[in-house]
């Protein structure tokens, strides 16, 4: 029996849980912050809910995805591609930590983060300023030194 699975809503999931809890693709430091990774998309689905979007909003939202979706799958290797999919049919696990786990060159680590760092920057475009703070106040993305 061949089981197919779909990338693109794993990883649909995995762009808004680093969207909404700001993630990094830098190592993990200690073993707290990794148990903390398992809660990250519940909270990172309480955030968005929080910011009570338009339906204009989440369908932009979507579209921002599905483009940033494509981009970073075009990064990985088939072999990469086939551990996320592996990795992802756990779903204890949080999105942020598998793409950890594929161990990416330096030069994917650095699209990634452009490929991120652009979405976050769309995503910003789209909100309302108090939609922004509320944010903001939930460390819903992190302040980047090059905005604002």
């Amino acid at each position: 029996m061949k089981f197919k699975l779909d990338v693109k809503p794993i990883i649909g999931t995995a762009m808004i849980a680093i969207f909404a809890a700001g993630c990094q693709l830098s190592s993990p430091s200690n073993t707290s912050q990794n148990n903390s990774n398992s809660t990250s998309l519940s909270q990172a689905s309480e955030r968005m809910s929080d910011l009570n979007l338009t339906e204009a909003q989440k369908a932009q939202m979507k579209q921002i995805r599905e483009q940033s979706q494509a981009k970073i799958t075009a990064l990985l290797s088939p072999e990469q591609q086939a551990q996320f999919k592996d990795a992802a049919q756990g779903k204890n696990e949080s999105p942020m930590r598998v793409i950890r786990n594929l161990n990416l060159s330096e030069t994917q680590k650095q699209q990634v983060r452009e490929i991120i760092r652009a979405q976050r920057q769309q995503f910003r475009a789209i909100l309302t300023p108090e939609q922004q703070e509320k944010m903001k106040q939930n460390r819903g993305w992190k302040e980047e030194s090059s905005s604002n």
